[in-house]
């Protein structure tokens, strides 16, 4: 097919940055795609809208709504305005102006400037570098991924020199069954150089990937920025993590209807840490906390919400399900005698009802 050209019979359209197509597009999950889509068709059209409007467009919850807004604001793609009265009330959502990655950190500095810099031999080194540190936020103690940089050709040709990358070339492409596109090697590269896996990291990144049958590089790379993210940097750290954390955090997103991601975000994962650190959960009792949230809010659960459960549990000394069934027993003998001296019998209310009200009753009364 020769070239095409590409019109539109329609005079109203929505207009979207080629860095966000380019940059940002690519590592977004499909829903937090079609979320920003939609607020730049709403943004040019000048319409005003609910949460619950977006959420019934694009055919998922509210919370979904409000994930994915997050996700975008940690991107630095969206930011909210907030009513001046009322500093906790959002009133608007602003379309950031989208830069190229690389143009976030204008300057380059080669490894010769850095050490004259640290002599003190280069004031302007010096000065280059201090403009680095400002433009960088190192208060926070969370880390983050770099953004990934397309190689050029004739950066490609380079490392296609190397033996390391060849080597994990030909490993991911036995692991993955297929040759490698011109994507996947820009993937691999990006792993390799900019996240800078050591080779058994890298290699041990294929295996585990290979092992639970994901091996699209889209999710090989979310996986290997969640372990630069993590500060892991051998394979023995990425083993023990897998082993301890990842698994359980996949079974919990998936507890909760959550399919599209593998990871919880950051404060997600801060109530998966208190559940297991802090109350000391088994892993059967979360879920079975999970499951008991989303039999109540199939639509709506959240993971405030699980954790107003467990909190619960953990304040009655719950250590196993026999003290969950002890609870239940509990709880269904105290309803029967209310209902029994109430001189009206009390409207019968469903099992989860009930549960729920016993569970939470700690956590939201107080």
């Amino acid at each position: 097919m020769g070239l095409i050209n590409v019109t539109s019979e329609e005079d109203y359209y929505t207009s979207i940055s080629n860095n966000f197509i380019e940059y940002y597009m690519t590592d977004a999950n499909g829903d937090f795609v079609k979320l920003y889509l939609y607020l730049a068709m709403l943004c040019s059209s000048r319409r005003d809208i609910s949460l619950s409007d977006i959420a019934d467009h694009l055919n998922c919850t509210e919370n979904d709504v409000c994930r994915g807004i997050r996700y975008w604001i940690r991107e630095d793609v969206l930011r909210l305005v907030y009513n001046d009265n009322n500093r906790k009330e959002v009133k608007g959502i602003v379309l950031l102006n989208l830069k190229r990655p690389e143009d976030v950190l204008t300057t380059e500095l080669k490894l010769d400037d850095f050490k004259k810099a640290l002599s003190g031999q280069d004031e302007k080194a010096v000065h280059e570098i201090k403009e680095i540190a400002d433009a960088v936020d190192v208060s926070g103690d969370e880390i983050k991924a770099p953004r990934k940089k397309q190689p050029t050709p004739v950066e490609i040709k380079s490392k296609l020199q190397d033996k390391e990358i060849n080597d994990l070339i030909n490993e991911a492409s036995a692991y993955c069954n297929r040759d490698l596109s011109q994507k996947e090697l820009n993937s691999l590269i990006y792993i390799k150089d900019q996240l800078g896996f050591s080779f058994d990291l890298a290699e041990y990144l294929l295996e585990y990937c290979a092992e639970i049958k994901k091996t699209s590089f889209s999710y090989i790379e979310k996986v290997a920025r969640n372990w630069y993210e993590e500060g892991i940097t051998t394979r023995e750290d990425a083993a023990d993590y897998s082993t301890k954390y990842l698994s359980l955090y996949g079974k919990i997103l998936k507890a909760l209807g959550i399919t599209s991601r593998f990871t919880p975000a950051p404060i997600e994962k801060k109530y998966i840490d208190t559940w297991i650190n802090d109350f000391g959960f088994s892993e059967a009792i979360i879920i079975e906390a999970c499951n008991r949230a989303i039999e109540r809010k199939p639509n709506d659960v959240s993971f405030p919400y699980v954790n107003g459960i467990l909190d619960s549990w953990y304040k009655k000394d719950v250590k196993s399900f026999q003290d969950i069934s002890r609870l239940d027993d509990s709880h269904k003998s105290s309803r029967t005698r209310e209902e029994v001296s109430s001189e009206k019998p009390a409207k019968k209310s469903s099992k989860l009802h009930q549960l729920e009200q016993y569970y939470l009753q700690d956590s939201y009364d107080n």
